[in-house]
């Protein structure tokens, strides 16, 4: 009797020490558990940490004008926010747009330039002030600039007065006698205006009766297609066209 206790006792006493085993393995795996989740989520915050820093730093590079510096700050990162990929996009177009610009292709830099990703207050001034100067660029570009005339003082009429090399003596005669007046008042009638690429060149003159040739500038100013040969009399206004 008293062996079958003992036995008894030791089988109970056993079990517990098992149980106890069993409990701290539980523990230990638990804590495993939380522990790859607390590394997974420092691993996201450093992350975010490191790009939000990125994106601090590229911000006050662009205010520098340095967009190179601020493009590799961004470029250097493992991982991405979207706020730092929308910059890095950005900067790469207006690095493009930049390069357009300055080789005189302002169309393509206009294009690089036409939409912003990011919500940069930094790159959104520097887009605006590129696009300035594109903008200026091109008009500047598109000014009707021919040296054989000269603009008319009311109503900017591009009047050629000067002799092209091409054209007579005679007629070279005929353009400096042709007062301003004349030229302007014709040029009123029939609507040519300087701001338009036209030219208006007197070729001929008898009493009243002035011979105009008219032409106009192409879009970038290389050629100045013939548009007609006129008739105008001054004294009636009368104007016929004869080629």
């Amino acid at each position: 009797m008293t062996t079958i206790k003992f036995f008894k006792k030791a089988m109970v006493g056993t079990a517990a020490l098992a149980t106890v085993f069993a409990l701290a393995g539980c523990g230990k795996q638990s804590a495993s558990s939380n522990d790859t989740s607390s590394s997974s989520t420092s691993s996201v915050r450093s992350s975010e940490s490191k790009a939000s820093k990125a994106y601090r730093t590229a911000n006050k590079l662009i205010k520098n004008h340095d967009y190179q510096g601020a493009y590799e700050q961004l470029n250097s990162l493992n991982d991405h926010t979207a706020q730092t990929e929308a910059l890095a996009d950005d900067l790469q177009s207006y690095m493009d747009a930049e390069r357009a610009y300055k080789n005189g292709d302002y169309d393509s830099a206009k294009d690089n330039l036409k939409s912003q990703k990011s919500t940069s207050t930094a790159m959104r001034n520097a887009y605006a002030d590129l696009q300035n100067k594109v903008s200026t660029a091109k008009g500047t570009n598109n000014t009707s600039a021919t040296s054989s005339s000269t603009q008319t003082r009311n109503n900017n009429t591009t009047t050629s007065k000067s002799n092209s090399g091409q054209q007579a003596a005679a007629n070279q005669a005929v353009s400096d006698d042709t007062s301003d007046n004349v030229v302007n008042a014709f040029a009123n009638k029939m609507g040519f205006s300087g701001s338009e690429g036209y030219q208006i060149m007197p070729t001929g003159k008898t009493g009243n009766v002035y011979k105009f040739e008219v032409r106009q500038n192409n879009s970038d100013n290389t050629v100045a297609n013939l548009i007609g040969i006129y008739q105008y009399n001054s004294q009636t206004g009368a104007v016929t066209k004869i080629a």
